[in-house]
């Protein structure tokens, strides 16, 4: 994983950025996009051509085969701040895959719009959501870096930021 004692110290959120984006530039990761203004903290979406690369570093225990591999997977790096929360949220077009890289941080998911009790994340631990259940990631006492890839579900009609259906979100998004 990465440095976990480096990365649990109490940066403020540019300086952990700056300082994430430097490990991932420096294992050889192109960074596509970087947005650290979400108020749950941000995310670093690493470039597409690099999925093969971001597997092995990440999601070495996850078998795709060379299909999966050639498909849109839109490797990112989420990064959620101490005590704050993503949306109770699902998608219509994707699966998600996400490794608890560094930190703590919790999940909460049901197959109904009911939320269940949150449990905790263990560092290396892969977790699956499916297409459609409803799932938040839920920051702790220090940042969570998570690692996600996304299983489109509609090859012609990949996901994007836009098929998030948020049921519930402590900033008032829609």
């Amino acid at each position: 994983m990465i440095d976990d004692k480096f990365l649990g110290l109490e940066f403020d959120k540019e300086t952990l950025f700056v300082k994430l984006g430097e490990i991932l530039v420096a294992e050889g990761f192109n960074i596509d996009k970087q947005d650290m203004q979400r108020p749950w903290g941000g995310f670093f979406v690493i470039d597409e051509k690099q999925i093969a690369a971001f597997k092995a570093r990440f999601f070495f225990e996850l078998d795709l085969d060379q299909f999966q591999l050639s498909e849109k997977l839109s490797p990112k790096i989420l990064v959620v701040a101490p005590e704050k929360r993503l949306s109770w949220q699902y998608h219509h077009r994707r699966a998600e895959v996400w490794k608890l890289i560094s930190g703590h941080a919790a999940i909460i998911r049901s197959d109904t719009d009911d939320q269940n009790e949150q449990n905790e994340m263990e560092i290396g631990e892969l977790v699956w959501l499916n297409q459609g259940e409803r799932h938040r990631l839920v920051g702790k006492n220090s940042w969570g870096i998570v690692a996600e890839i996304w299983m489109h579900t509609d090859e012609n009609n990949p996901s994007d930021e836009d098929d998030i259906v948020r049921l519930e979100d402590d900033y008032s998004r829609k």
